[in-house]
């Protein structure tokens, strides 16, 4: 089994964090493909390597992938095992590949079955790859100094008129100027990390970023830091997907594999065990 890297240390966290391709300003709740629907035989699907379900994704990092991504340790970890099992793969039978994130959006034919990587699901998106039904639903988390003067801010006009940065061309910068308007001081980064560094120097008051890996950042890579509550979704609904290759035989088995997770509770589980945003409020 390929063993990839381990989870980044803070000075690789701009890497670690880049959330940039990993949303998108239009979601869907379902997921997509234009194949015939397979007979979904365990174990014995087309993938790339018979007898092998190949997955790829990119950088391990907190909540989504803890030490190792064949860990089983973290959300889409464990998730990817989950899968592999409806699908009828062992653990041994589970091989990972580290990609970059346009190496799984982007058209090209893929080296892998699927992948696994916080990866929007939009029509945009569509026109390129396939995607999953749906396995997490997700809102944008609202990121500020634990120690500064806006850590008990529970409203948008609270935060309004701040330096605010978001992570350019994703839902974080969507949502952010739907919430505070066109005049609001966005500032936008290649990567969450970038921004959460300059959070922390002071160069911006706020940052905005996937909630549960803003969880993550404020306990783990920037401990000075807290999540003070969620942006309104403006009917924007971010819906996270494995992606496959454009028509892919083994999408419909997929879904299936995922839509029997839901329905038996294990994606409940799953998101009870490692993600832990539940209880963040969405501001007013």
């Amino acid at each position: 089994m390929r063993r990839l890297n381990a989870v980044l240390p803070v000075a690789a966290v701009s890497t670690a964090l880049l959330l940039a391709g990993c949303s998108s300003d239009t979601s869907t709740d379902a997921g997509s493909s234009g194949a015939a629907t397979p007979t979904c035989e365990p174990g014995a699907l087309p993938t790339h390597t018979d007898g092998k379900l190949t997955v790829a994704a990119g950088e391990a990092y907190s909540p989504w992938y803890i030490g190792e991504h064949d860990s089983g340790e973290g959300f889409e970890s464990a998730l990817v095992y989950e899968v592999a099992d409806q699908l009828g793969y062992a653990e041994e039978d589970v091989e990972w590949e580290l990609v970059t994130f346009e190496q799984i959006v982007s058209p090209s034919i893929k080296t892998f079955d699927f992948a696994a990587w916080q990866t929007s699901i939009s029509d945009e998106r569509r026109k390129a790859v396939d995607f999953s039904s749906p396995y997490l639903t997700t809102r944008q988390g609202v990121i500020v100094q634990e120690a500064g003067p806006y850590a008990s801010a529970t409203t948008l006009d609270e935060l309004k008129d701040l330096r605010i940065g978001v992570t350019a061309a994703q839902t974080s910068l969507t949502l952010a100027k739907a919430a505070f308007g066109d005049d609001a001081n966005l500032v936008p980064f290649n990567g969450a990390g970038d921004g959460m560094t300059a959070l922390q120097s002071g160069t911006i008051d706020v940052m905005i970023m996937d909630v549960d890996q803003g969880v993550a950042a404020s306990t783990e890579y920037f401990p000075d830091s807290v999540v003070v509550g969620t942006l309104p979704d403006q009917g924007t609904v971010e819906q996270y997907g494995l992606v496959l290759d454009l028509n892919s035989t083994l999408t419909e088995c997929v879904s299936a594999a995922v839509d029997a997770l839901e329905a038996d509770g294990t994606l409940a589980e799953l998101r009870t065990t490692w993600l832990k945003s539940d209880d963040i409020p969405e501001l007013g």
